[in-house]
């Protein structure tokens, strides 16, 4: 197996990775297996989101993952990313194997991480700043489109912004840090990078699906809070009272009693489930 491809080697992949030492260790041991050249090919081979990586062990899908960013390298200088945006972007295989880590004890990513690395795969997301960008088409988790009652919007809303217009899908990694100049300084250079990286589309507006725009839990926060003022950068045009994602944000381990030391977003997930939910957030450009 080569490590060299495009001019990114192995080595210095794993160094901007930085993956724990033991994890990288063990991805550095994989990756001598003959074999996974033939499985990190074959990753994202499958109907639907039922990729032939899904199907592995954690390590191999780490593995896999890791050999496939040596060839997405090159397909994002291609678009003419930086190296910033790209090493920055690869880092989010590192935050989730070493949630995975710090979880398990083990190497590896769960068959969601592998699902969600799919837009790495397709050169579909870029980490600039603080925050997540993706270039995307309008849609509205509701009814219509679910087949079942779940976010509510309006017809003037639905009307203003119609499904598959343009729009930059913005998404929150764990842990990110939220200070509002870091937050509005990423949507600033976001624009800037769309405008310039996809001239041809003309994007409508940042689009944001997240728990931390669900207004009655938003209303319980300081006015200084990180959450509150990053919510207050979208217009929230619809939401429900579904927390799945809140919990798992809050509880990444799944683990939601006897913390030690409860953050306040953590004691107030435990003491009032109910005041936390899902929203879509709109920021026109």
């Amino acid at each position: 197996m080569s490590e060299h491809n495009a001019g990114l080697s192995l080595d210095k992949l794993l160094h901007e990775l930085n993956y724990p030492k033991p994890v990288e260790r063990a991805v550095r041991k994989k990756l001598a297996d003959r074999n996974m050249r033939e499985t990190a090919d074959s990753a994202y081979v499958g109907e639907g989101l039922d990729f032939a990586l899904c199907r592995r062990m954690p390590l191999t899908r780490l593995a896999a993952v890791t050999l496939l960013l040596l060839q997405k390298y090159k397909a994002y200088r291609g678009i003419r990313a930086s190296d910033e945006i790209i090493f920055d972007t690869f880092r989010d295989v590192s935050l989730r194997a070493e949630l995975y880590y710090n979880a398990t004890g083990e190497s590896g990513i769960r068959k969601d991480d592998v699902i969600w690395f799919r837009h790495i795969m397709n050169v579909n997301i870029f980490k600039i700043g603080v925050m997540q960008f993706q270039p995307f088409e309008m849609l509205y988790l509701d009814e219509e489109m679910l087949g079942e009652p779940y976010i509510k919007f309006e017809p003037a809303q639905k009307a203003f912004l119609p499904v598959g217009t343009p729009v930059i899908n913005c998404h929150v990694q764990h842990g990110a840090d939220l200070t509002p100049q870091k937050v509005r300084r990423a949507l600033h250079d976001a624009e800037a990078f769309f405008k310039n990286h996809f001239p041809d589309v003309r994007f409508r507006a940042f689009l944001c699906y997240s728990w931390l725009l669900y207004p009655p839990m938003v209303c319980s926060l300081s006015e200084r809070s990180n959450i509150r003022q990053f919510s207050e950068l979208f217009d929230v045009v619809g939401f429900c009272g579904d927390n799945e994602q809140a919990m798992e944000s809050l509880f990444p381990n799944g683990k939601r009693k006897a913390l030690p030391a409860p953050t306040s977003l953590q004691a107030a997930a435990l003491a009032h489930p109910e005041q936390f939910g899902f929203a879509c957030g709109i920021r026109k450009l």
